[in-house]
């Protein structure tokens, strides 16, 4: 699934490429269940980017 994600993405890359690639895979599979929610992959990304930091800064304690 995540292999889908990264080719309905690609357009975004820039917004990926200076990611840490854990946020970036958790980034890609939040922004895929906001794409299919009904969310312009451009809008799910950058939510879905927001949150993954989110969640990377959290995880690190």
């Amino acid at each position: 699934m995540l292999i889908m994600s990264e080719e309905k993405f690609v357009a975004f890359d820039d917004q990926l490429k200076d990611l840490r690639p854990e946020v970036k895979q958790k980034a890609l599979e939040l922004a895929e269940g906001y794409h299919q929610d009904g969310l312009e992959p451009g809008i799910a990304l950058k939510k879905a980017i927001a949150e993954a930091e989110l969640w990377f800064l959290d995880s690190e304690g």
